[in-house]
Protein backbone atom coordinates (compact mmCIF):
# COMPACT_ATOMS: atom_id res chain seq x y z
CA UNK A 1 0.00 0.00 0.00
CA UNK A 2 1.03 3.02 -0.97
CA UNK A 3 1.61 6.31 1.19
CA UNK A 4 -1.57 8.45 -0.75
CA UNK A 5 -3.54 4.94 -0.31
CA UNK A 6 -2.85 5.48 3.35
CA UNK A 7 -4.55 8.58 3.09
CA UNK A 8 -7.36 8.44 0.74
CA UNK A 9 -10.40 9.54 2.77
CA UNK A 10 -12.46 6.60 3.71
CA UNK A 11 -16.06 7.90 4.02
CA UNK A 12 -17.61 5.72 1.42
CA UNK A 13 -19.92 8.28 0.87
CA UNK A 14 -17.67 10.73 -0.95
CA UNK A 15 -17.46 10.80 -4.73
CA UNK A 16 -16.17 14.63 -5.98
CA UNK A 17 -12.75 14.33 -6.59
CA UNK A 18 -12.28 17.47 -5.08
CA UNK A 19 -13.33 16.90 -1.94
CA UNK A 20 -11.06 13.29 -1.73
CA UNK A 21 -8.31 15.55 -2.51
CA UNK A 22 -9.30 18.25 0.59
CA UNK A 23 -9.64 15.39 2.75
CA UNK A 24 -6.30 13.94 1.60
CA UNK A 25 -4.64 16.72 1.97
CA UNK A 26 -6.05 17.00 5.68
CA UNK A 27 -5.34 13.73 6.29
CA UNK A 28 -1.83 14.11 5.17
CA UNK A 29 -1.44 17.62 7.51
CA UNK A 30 -2.42 16.14 10.96
CA UNK A 31 -0.25 12.93 10.11
CA UNK A 32 2.70 14.95 9.63
CA UNK A 33 2.16 17.13 12.47
CA UNK A 34 1.40 14.05 14.44
CA UNK A 35 4.53 12.82 13.36
CA UNK A 36 6.50 15.90 15.00
CA UNK A 37 4.91 14.67 18.55
CA UNK A 38 1.77 15.10 20.70
CA UNK A 39 -0.35 17.61 19.44
CA UNK A 40 -3.69 19.17 21.10
CA UNK A 41 -7.20 19.24 19.87
CA UNK A 42 -6.89 23.25 19.17
CA UNK A 43 -3.68 22.77 17.16
CA UNK A 44 -5.07 20.04 15.26
CA UNK A 45 -8.65 21.92 14.92
CA UNK A 46 -6.23 24.77 12.56
CA UNK A 47 -5.84 22.21 10.38
CA UNK A 48 -9.06 20.60 9.77
CA UNK A 49 -12.84 21.58 11.32
CA UNK A 50 -13.36 17.84 11.54
CA UNK A 51 -10.16 16.97 12.77
CA UNK A 52 -11.46 13.56 14.67
CA UNK A 53 -12.79 12.40 10.58
CA UNK A 54 -9.61 12.68 9.54
CA UNK A 55 -7.69 11.00 13.08
CA UNK A 56 -10.40 8.51 12.38
CA UNK A 57 -9.53 8.36 8.69
CA UNK A 58 -5.89 8.07 9.66
CA UNK A 59 -6.37 4.73 12.13
CA UNK A 60 -8.33 2.84 9.82
CA UNK A 61 -5.46 3.55 7.66
CA UNK A 62 -3.46 1.96 10.43
CA UNK A 63 -1.68 4.45 11.82
CA UNK A 64 -1.95 3.80 15.98
CA UNK A 65 -3.25 7.33 17.25
CA UNK A 66 -3.46 7.50 20.99
CA UNK A 67 -5.27 9.94 23.55
CA UNK A 68 -2.74 10.28 26.29
CA UNK A 69 -4.38 13.29 28.18
CA UNK A 70 -7.97 15.06 28.36
CA UNK A 71 -8.79 17.61 30.68
CA UNK A 72 -12.59 18.05 31.10
CA UNK A 73 -12.17 21.66 32.45
CA UNK A 74 -10.69 23.04 29.68
CA UNK A 75 -11.59 20.78 26.27
CA UNK A 76 -8.04 19.82 25.51
CA UNK A 77 -7.67 16.48 24.54
CA UNK A 78 -3.73 15.78 23.45
CA UNK A 79 -3.22 13.21 20.63
CA UNK A 80 -0.04 11.08 20.08
CA UNK A 81 1.47 8.82 17.04
CA UNK A 82 2.63 5.50 18.66
CA UNK A 83 4.97 3.56 16.42
CA UNK A 84 4.99 4.71 13.15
Amino acid sequence: MTQLDLLTARDTHLTEPAELRRLSGQNGDILARLQHGPATNFELAQLSIKYTSRISDLRKAGYDVKVIERDYTSGMTLYKLVGN
